[in-house]
């Protein structure tokens, strides 16, 4: 190849770069066009990431959520985050069966939470692996004038079929979102609650369904 054609090439790939990264730079540093960036985001898709325990694929699963509040009964955000993500898992997971929470739920409610309890609640709603979700320390506050969610989590998968033995665990861990907070003028407690549990699932659920790593990134794109 000729000098003279290196050059042209050289000049075309150039042209093209800064085609592409122009636009970018503009849309990333514009506060006005987050959202167009965060759509163009979900356009160039990466590689799936796999769950941290695969584990699930074909069993009956049965999810159990426990706050510092469920000592004294099921209470709303158990029940919220165990609903969702039981969804999440049953959308997610091949060939995966989930117990209804409400009947998960009801258990706790008539006889209470002990870890010594696992294997006789997997018996009872006949599931083949227990998740059991602890959330602890939850939050929406920070300060005054910002919202931020925050929650101590532990997950741990208990095999039935294998006597109650751990299969899997993670945590303890704090789950904060977002990372600097939302002033509260920008939005509601209801409305930033919902988003911060919509989160707190999808993070519980990736540890059992794979997920587009950019799929995180044009979220909290969208919520910044």
């Amino acid at each position: 190849m000729s000098k003279v054609t290196g050059g042209r090439l050289g000049i075309r790939f150039a042209t093209c770069a800064l085609t592409i990264v122009i636009p970018l730079a503009v849309l990333t540093t514009s506060t006005g066009c987050i959202q167009q960036m965060a759509q163009l985001l979900y356009v160039i898709k990466g590689h799936k990431i796999p769950p941290k325990f695969a584990g699930l694929e074909g069993k009956r699963v049965a999810v159990l959520c426990l706050s510092d509040a469920s000592a004294y009964g099921p209470d709303t955000l158990t029940y919220s985050v165990g609903k969702h993500v039981s969804g999440k898992i049953a959308s997610g997971v091949k060939d995966v069966q989930v117990v209804s929470p409400g009947k998960v739920e009801s258990w706790i409610d008539e006889n209470g939470w002990e870890e010594s309890s696992v294997v006789a609640i997997g018996e009872e709603v006949k599931a083949e692996m227990l998740i059991v979700l602890e959330i602890g320390s939850y939050s929406i506050h920070d300060g005054a004038t910002l919202y931020k969610g925050k929650a101590d989590l532990t997950v741990t998968v208990y095999d039935i079929e294998k006597g109650g033995q751990v299969a899997f665990s993670d945590g303890p861990d704090l789950f904060a979102f977002p990372e600097n907070g939302r002033p509260r003028i920008q939005t509601d407690k209801r409305k930033f609650e919902a988003f911060y549990l919509s989160r707190l699932t999808d993070h519980i659920s990736r540890l059992f369904v794979a997920y587009d790593k950019m799929d995180s990134f044009a979220e909290d794109a969208m919520m910044n």
